[in-house]
């Protein structure tokens, strides 16, 4: 077995295999996950959950639970202008969450749906000084290039096994810039993996070492 593991950077799935280094999403609330201590996790206030929260503060809310942990990430957390949830009030829960990255110095996991513009904008004013990792990517290259601008990650998933628009997308982008997840399908980051490779015209094992090296300078 290869001491370099896959990398599996969001996911809702605790993987027991020792050759997947993971990092589940822990929701506010969510008790569901057993995490045994050498599981990295990340942990934040999805823009779905808004409407659930009675707080008064989402920074010290969040703060009391990560204080006796120590969570790798905080996300997901974002912006989504397909839910009910008013924008503005998104913006605020998100900024305030981004307060707490920065105070951590923790990167983010970001939740982006049809919001490019008020994430990027959001970042040139709240920028933590770590990294930001836009998950579940699946825009075009030219989407791709204005985050890439501004230093943000890209982490693909399911969709690059058989959306070949998005595998053109991932082809054309620096593999210092990329990352990898299953997020909530059932299905293996190694399988994920292998058609990167493919898409790329690499070897697994130079495309492992990449994204470890993305993990390192990010974690």
């Amino acid at each position: 077995m290869s001491s370099i593991p896959y990398i599996d950077i969001h996911t809702h799935q605790v993987d027991s295999e020792k050759e997947i280094l993971s990092i589940v999403n822990l929701d506010i609330g969510n008790t569901k996950h057993e995490l045994n201590m050498n599981q990295a996790y990340s942990i934040g206030i999805h823009p779905w959950d808004i409407a659930k929260l009675q707080i008064d503060s989402v920074s010290d809310y969040l703060n009391n639970n990560t204080t006796n942990k120590n969570p790798a990430a905080i996300g997901e957390i974002g912006l989504d202008k397909l839910i009910k949830t008013e924008i503005e009030i998104q913006e605020r829960i998100f900024i305030e969450q981004l307060h707490v990255a920065k105070n951590q110095q923790k990167p983010v996991i970001i939740h982006c749906v049809k919001a490019q513009e008020e994430i990027l904008k959001i970042k040139k004013s709240n920028d933590t000084g770590t990294a930001w990792i836009f998950h579940g990517y699946n825009k075009n290259l030219q989407v791709a290039k204005g985050f890439l601008k501004y230093d943000f990650y890209l982490s693909f998933g399911e969709n690059l096994l058989r959306n070949e628009k998005l595998q053109s997308v991932f082809k054309q982008l620096p593999l210092d810039k990329i990352f990898l997840e299953t997020d909530d399908k059932n299905i293996s980051i190694k399988e994920i993996y292998s058609k990167a490779a493919e898409v790329k015209g690499i070897k697994i094992e130079d495309l492992k070492k990449q994204i470890l090296l993305n993990y390192t300078k990010c974690f």
